[in-house]
């Protein structure tokens, strides 16, 4: 039971690490910079200082990594509005809310099954 946790723990941290990753990498042709940077940063903090497999700090307990997560998929679906002009920043702010949503998503419903 143990292992299982944490390997969920370890899958959702990657998860965590790449959506953010991603906002970063994207900030090289972005318009408004502030979005994918600001949500990037958020989403790599997020993932450093919660405790679990891949953490770096272990500061932020799991119910405030949840709340950030909801947060950064809402972020990113607002600043894909934001942005709509710019088709490509859109996109890149909207992928990264769903594959944050897919994780998050995931991980509640193992969560759910296992109970």
């Amino acid at each position: 039971m143990v292992q299982r946790r944490e390997r969920l723990g370890l899958f959702h941290q990657m998860g965590d690490y790449f959506v953010g990753a991603i906002l970063l990498l994207s900030l090289g042709r972005a318009d408004v910079v502030a979005w994918p940077l600001v949500i990037g940063a958020v989403g790599i903090a997020n993932a450093a200082m919660t405790r679990g497999p891949l953490a770096a700090f272990r500061r932020v307990s799991i119910r405030v990594h949840v709340v950030a997560d909801v947060g950064v998929v809402v972020a990113c679906l607002v600043g894909a509005v934001a942005v709509r002009d710019n088709t490509t920043d859109a996109l890149v702010l909207g992928s990264a809310a769903l594959l944050q949503g897919v994780v998050v998503w995931l991980v509640r419903s193992v969560d759910r099954a296992r109970q």
